[in-house]
């Protein structure tokens, strides 16, 4: 069957409001905000939205809610190009993520109101459907979704790829049936606790059968392991200064899978359409003969730029940004400010 899709998300949409300040304030007392943003949130979702900004063919599966951050965060998947065939919208709020970003010790936290939840029947996830991709892309919420997604999936040789976030009741099961681990340290811990032998524990997981296992430690970079060896990785750190960290993780996944699937020949299928081939030589373009580490570099350029913005999703680059920061250290201007400014009040606007 030809692949339409190169990764498919399942994950709920959900919508994410982001405020800077400059610190949360104590009891009874009181910050500014320097800044806002509105954009559709979680992280599988902000993955998709940026393995297709960087060029790639994705779609979601999922439900989301039938009230105004509802039908935003459809319009946004569209904006971004992200078919949303297999979204379904159902009667009810939904999922409202407040973030906000500390500027004086670059922490975030999180306040959080849980919408409607429906899980999507095995004819709404659509057989054909995840056989038409080359991965599905999850995030660790088991869910009865992800458990149908999961079957097609080995059913007809598609990759599973897991973002490991939080330790949730499930997840370490989640994470067996994984091809793809990329574990939080927060998740990393749960299943070895204070063992910082990252390297060596990410091998032992490629010997219990993932193909690639990653972690990744914020500032302090990355390490993980497949099946030809081990690396570990600096964080990026340059002129533009970091803003905010809110899906620093969802965008080195996105980031992460396009190097795989473009730069180092993962995942690729017998699918030889012009459409597929085109993509493919427009991405060798920029190097080709990726390692794992070389993966995890341009996953973690990408999440970098991205951090240099409020919110999610403003600051995540096009191809033609992260390989300009890969090759020079310095981040080209690109539509950023034009994305910063529709995304502090789109959801306000009638004309989009």
């Amino acid at each position: 069957m030809e692949k339409e899709f190169d990764v498919i998300g399942v994950e709920d949409l959900i919508m994410d409001f982001a405020l800077q300040i400059s610190r949360l304030p104590k009891t009874d007392g009181m910050s500014m905000i320097t800044d806002s943003c509105w954009a559709g949130g979680g992280n599988a979702s902000s993955a998709i939205v940026a393995l297709s900004r960087l060029g790639a063919k994705c779609a979601m599966a999922g439900t989301t809610g039938n009230d105004a951050y509802g039908n935003f965060c459809i319009q946004d998947m569209k904006r971004n190009r992200v078919d949303v065939s297999h979204v379904r919208q159902v009667e009810g709020d939904t999922t409202l993520c407040v973030c906000l970003a500390e500027t004086e010790t670059q922490g975030r936290s999180f306040l959080g109101k849980a919408g409607v939840k429906r899980a999507l029947t095995p004819e709404e996830v659509g057989e054909d459907f995840i056989r038409s991709c080359r991965v599905i892309h999850l995030s660790c919420m088991p869910t009865p979704t992800q458990k149908v997604a999961i079957a097609f999936a080995r059913k007809h040789g598609v990759e599973v790829s897991l973002d490991a976030g939080a330790f949730f009741p499930g997840a370490e099961e989640l994470a067996d049936q994984a091809d793809i681990l990329i574990m939080s340290e927060a998740f990393y811990e749960g299943l070895f606790g204070a063992d910082k032998r990252y390297c060596e524990n990410c091998r032992k997981l490629v010997g219990q059968g993932r193909k690639i296992a990653v972690v990744t430690l914020g500032k302090n970079g990355c390490a993980g392991a497949d099946r030809q060896g081990v690396f570990r990785l600096d964080a990026f750190s340059g002129e533009a200064p970091i803003v905010d960290t809110t899906g620093a993780g969802d965008v080195f996944h996105g980031g992460f899978l396009y190097a795989y699937l473009y730069r180092c020949g993962g995942g690729h299928s017998s699918d030889d359409s012009e459409e597929t081939r085109r993509r493919g030589a427009a991405a060798s373009e920029g190097g080709n003969g990726y390692t794992l580490k070389d993966c995890a570099r341009f996953a973690s350029a990408v999440s970098y730029i991205n951090c240099t913005t409020l919110g999610g999703r403003p600051g995540i680059p096009t191809l033609e940004m992260v390989d300009t920061f890969l090759q020079t250290g310095m981040i080209p201007e690109g539509d950023i400010a034009q994305r910063r400014e529709f995304y502090r009040n789109g959801i306000f606007r009638t004309d989009v």
